[in-house]
């Protein structure tokens, strides 16, 4: 492992060389829109050398920047910066390939995002210029954005959120006033051992399902049925009064009777190889409701949106939200998993507040999850 820059391999020259004295062998595959090109020489000539120097060889064959040297030609510039390595042809051509392919690809949802912060910026003339340029329609990007915000574009988090990475039951003691929280929503850690699923049956009765292999997570081997929710259920009762209870047949000696059911039915999924549904138990004064949220494979090994294994849609948790409560209500969620409940209360005008002790493994998509949300949420905004 090197120290620093001086540890790595070193070019032969680097500064600055007449722009005459640079060539092309005229095959580069990577080619520019006479647009772009043009957009090129503008932001040169407002705003001085953009980019870093121009890779050559040591006769002045360029590798990398080639239209950075001829928009530098274009303008004028008598002297451009450059690199220059000991490297034959084949290396040249190689590193040429190289630096064109590994700046990675756009993200049209990202694109979008950075686009609309820049129109609110005041920088709406120079997202014009550069939309054009790229053969790019800035109205259909910016409808992207508008219309789906159930899955916002990766960007990066903002650390300004009201989750807090801490045990619960001391959060909201010291953190929520007594009967401040409008509606918890929140799926306590229960006995979950990659055996079977705990469900309820059409009798009241407890049984398994069977469950595939979820032991790789160690928050789960770590809670075979040893997690107590008492003292968290009972600082809940102080701090509110409506609540939504994943999984609320494990804690039936902690939970006041109900007759009243949420029930997630997943069998829109085709088959998915987790029970059938879902149950939570709930004090708003309803008697078994069922909604039925397609799983969208969200727990399925690979999938990008997969952050926990036991995830609610957003849709379904903003469900619930919409239908019990008001905007400006407070959200609250005591174990905030991949933080699913802050991002539905975000997308539909709701406070939140939430806690998640494992922040090892949440604390970072938490974070990156809300930034994205609250970025798609401005975007639908500033488009209206």
């Amino acid at each position: 492992m090197t120290d620093g820059l001086d540890g790595l391999p070193q070019p032969e020259f680097e500064g600055t060389i007449d722009s005459d004295d640079l060539h092309t062998d005229g095959d580069n595959p990577n080619e520019m829109s006479d647009e772009q090109f043009g957009l090129l020489q503008d932001r040169m000539r407002q705003n001085g050398w953009l980019g870093g120097p121009i890779i050559t060889d040591t006769d002045g064959l360029i590798a990398d920047g080639e239209h950075r040297w001829r928009a530098a030609q274009e303008i004028g510039l008598d002297e451009v910066p450059v690199r220059q390595y000991d490297i034959d042809d084949a290396e040249r051509r190689l590193w040429r390939q190289e630096l064109n392919k590994i700046h990675g690809e756009h993200d049209s949802k990202r694109d979008a995002l950075e686009y609309d912060y820049l129109l609110d910026a005041g920088k709406a003339d120079e997202v014009h210029e550069l939309t054009q340029a790229a053969d790019e329609d800035l109205d259909e990007l910016l409808a992207e954005i508008k219309m789906d915000t159930s899955k916002p574009a990766q960007y990066e988090y903002d650390p300004e959120h009201n989750v807090y990475f801490e045990d619960c039951v001391e959060g909201m003691r010291e953190r929520l006033e007594d009967g401040e929280v409008d509606l918890f929503i929140t799926d306590p850690p229960y006995a979950l051992d990659g055996e079977g699923i705990g469900v309820v049956g059409g009798d009241g009765t407890v049984g398994v399902s069977n469950a595939a292999d979820l032991t790789e997570y160690d928050d789960f081997e770590a809670n075979e049925g040893d997690f107590d929710f008492r003292e968290s259920w009972s600082v809940m009762c102080d701090k509110g009064g409506k609540y939504i209870v994943f999984g609320g047949n494990y804690f039936t000696d902690i939970l006041p009777p109900t007759n009243a059911w949420i029930v997630w039915d997943k069998r829109a999924g085709s088959g998915s190889w987790f029970s059938d549904c879902e149950f939570a138990w709930t004090n708003l004064g309803i008697s078994a409701t069922v909604y039925d949220y397609e799983w969208q494979g969200m727990l399925r090994e690979g999938d990008e949106q997969r952050f926990h294994p036991t995830q609610k849609p957003v849709e379904l948790i903003g469900q619930f939200i919409k239908e019990y409560t008001n905007p400006g209500d407070l959200i609250c969620d005591p174990f905030m998993g991949s933080g699913t409940t802050a991002v539905a209360a975000i997308q539909n005008d709701r406070d939140y507040v939430g806690f998640e002790v494992d922040a090892e493994n949440y604390r970072d998509v938490i974070e990156r999850r809300i930034g994205e949300a609250k970025r798609a949420k401005d975007a639908t905004v500033n488009n209206e």
